[in-house]
């Protein structure tokens, strides 16, 4: 072959590659303008999922319904982009392959959750889960129930699928992609049961199947005991067919006291640490810092004096009932106080014993507060999301509690703080109990501020807990007689704190101020070690007490802390490890 052929020839050849580099790049540039584009539509989309949570959180329905059609608008044009003969082209080569195919399938998966979850979701109204005029609309409610059903399906789908996806070879930011979503289900899927199967009770627990009576007691934490404080005010509310009303209202001036024998049978444990007066004296069976166990002593009481049959009973305090405050408005009492979130605590707990020398007119005030807020409850005033936060919120702090004669309910209710029932073992968590008992016969608790920490090693878990008087020496002399009671001077608190250790530990020590504490009586109780110290306070004054626990073998959870309920926050803290 000559020269100038074999010339020829590679020029050709040369020619040619540069065509098909030239085609190659003009299809590169096609697949990378596509991608960039279902980017675009996948960034958007997650926007719109935003402007529908926010909408369905409002209770904005038709706003809610907008954005859902823009976002399916979106998540088809991603599923669009990202097909074609050239994206099928290159995903069919090495690397750039992997990537493009799992950009194909995320957008595939967005457009199912778009379709599958997220437009049913946008037709949520919240407004179906509080009373309005009244009572709750248990048809609305079914079909939420439905609408879940629907959502979790959706769901289950988008995570089997998007765990289809090959990550092995994904660049940064298709891999994070990927994960973004990945994580965003694993979020949303565990809210999705429970809820089911709180939808589950609710409609025979709003009496869908026959009546239901729920017993609901106030605890007033300026007398403290373990689950709040004495409960002086008790209201009996009947739900049917979604329909609430108040059936009967009773104080704790009605209940003749004391007992002479138990009104109830006691647990020998609980009488140990305590005393048996929490089965002969009404103000006392919250000491105990079990809620069903209170609520059987209570039960007692009740039977003593009234023959109204109720299913479940309901404790909550005056600090929650300013958080439901917040999501209804201000209320206005028939003595023409206004009772709102700012002021209900004080004017509840504290204010009304200095206008009123007579419990019987403190207790009417009392009652038509508890009336007031339950009339704002059930009209529909409050805004859902709010109201909703509220109870959670309560509930978290231990100020909402509820223990039910219905099975599913019990079962339901059973693993959560409002049970009022601390966990049998250490496996989820390692809970330690700070309980505060007011033992001056007053109302200073009002002026009481506890804090409690705990840190843990590999054997040994320790406590702190400070417990401080606010009460200066112009307030104390200004008190009335109702809030000092008769036993101690108004500038003196006695309180009695009993201090749980977690379930089958052993007490090590405990002190008080720095010193070994005098212990008034200790034992085992709820499947823990427990002991009473008396904490005096006079005037602005703190104590802590500093105890320590063997902690037995076995699995251990992270740390967690359970107490009274005070008329203000508890700063609580924990640390998996202990200084020094």
């Amino acid at each position: 072959m000559s020269k100038r052929r074999r010339t020829i020839i590679w020029w050709s050849v040369a020619g040619v590659l540069v065509v098909l580099l030239a085609v190659g790049g003009l299809a590169g540039k096609r697949v990378y303008d596509q991608a960039i584009g279902v980017r675009g539509h996948l960034e958007a989309a997650m926007t719109e999922v935003q402007s529908v949570q926010k909408a369905v959180l409002a209770g904005d329905s038709a706003t809610a319904t907008v954005a859902a059609d823009r976002l399916s608008v979106h998540t088809a044009a991603a599923v669009s982009g990202s097909q074609g003969r050239l994206w099928s082209l290159g995903a069919a080569l090495p690397f750039v392959g992997s990537n493009l195919t799992a950009v194909s399938q995320v957008a595939r998966v967005t457009d199912g959750l778009a379709r599958d979850v997220v437009t049913p979701a946008s037709r949520v109204n919240l407004k179906s889960l509080v009373p309005e005029g009244g009572q709750v609309d248990i048809k609305q409610l079914s079909s939420l129930s439905d609408l879940l059903d629907t959502v979790s399906q959706g769901l289950d789908t988008a995570k089997k699928d998007i765990g289809k996806v090959d990550r092995s070879a994904l660049i940064g930011p298709v891999a994070n992609g990927v994960k973004r979503l990945d994580d965003s289900l694993e979020k949303l899927q565990p809210y999705i049961q429970p809820a089911k199967d709180v939808l589950s009770v609710l409609p025979d627990a709003l009496g869908a199947s026959g009546p239901r009576n729920y017993l609901l007691m106030f605890q007033g934490n300026s007398e403290a005991r373990s689950l709040g404080g004495n409960a002086a005010v008790d209201i009996v509310l009947r739900a049917e067919d979604g329909r609430l009303s108040i059936i009967q209202t009773a104080n704790s001036q009605e209940f003749h006291g004391p007992s002479a024998e138990p009104v109830a049978p006691l647990d020998p444990e609980a009488v140990a640490i305590y005393g048996d007066k929490i089965g002969h004296y009404v103000p006392d069976f919250t000491m105990v810092p079990d809620f069903p166990t209170a609520a059987k002593i209570f039960d007692g009481w009740w039977k003593r004096e009234f023959d109204t049959p109720y299913n479940a009973v309901m404790s909550v305090d005056p600090v929650a009932l300013s958080y439901i405050l917040g999501a209804t408005g201000p209320v206005t009492l028939p003595t023409g106080d206004v009772l709102s979130a700012d002021n209900a605590v004080s004017l509840l707990l504290n204010e009304v014993y200095f206008r009123y020398s007579d419990p019987e007119a403190q207790n009417m005030f009392f009652g038509a507060a508890a009336d007031a807020v339950f009339t704002a409850v059930t009209s529909g005033k409050a805004a859902p999301l709010a109201l909703v936060s509220a109870v959670v919120k309560s509930a978290d702090e231990g100020r909402l509690l509820y223990t039910s004669s219905d099975a599913k309910e019990a079962a339901l209710v059973a693993p959560l703080r409002m049970s009022g029932v601390m966990p049998h073992d250490n496996t989820e968590k390692t809970v330690v109990g700070a309980y505060v008992n007011d033992n001056t016969g007053s109302k200073k608790s009002y002026y009481l501020d506890l804090a409690v920490s705990a840190c843990a090693t590999d054997s040994t878990v320790k406590t702190h807990t400070e417990l401080t008087s606010s009460l200066t020496a112009d307030e104390a002399k200004r008190l009335p007689y109702y809030i000092t009671g008769g036993y101690f001077a108004p500038s003196d608190i006695s309180s009695y704190v009993v201090l749980y250790g977690p379930v089958g530990a052993t007490l090590q020590s405990i002190t008080l101020d720095g010193r070994p504490a005098s212990v008034l009586s200790s034992g085992q109780h709820l499947g823990r070690p427990a002991v009473k110290v008396e904490v005096f306070n006079h005037l602005t004054s703190t104590h802590s007490l500093d105890a320590a626990y063997s902690m037995p073998a076995g699995t251990q959870g992270p740390l967690s802390i359970w107490h009274t309920p005070m008329v203000r926050a508890t700063p609580i803290s924990t640390n998996d490890t202990c200084a020094g």
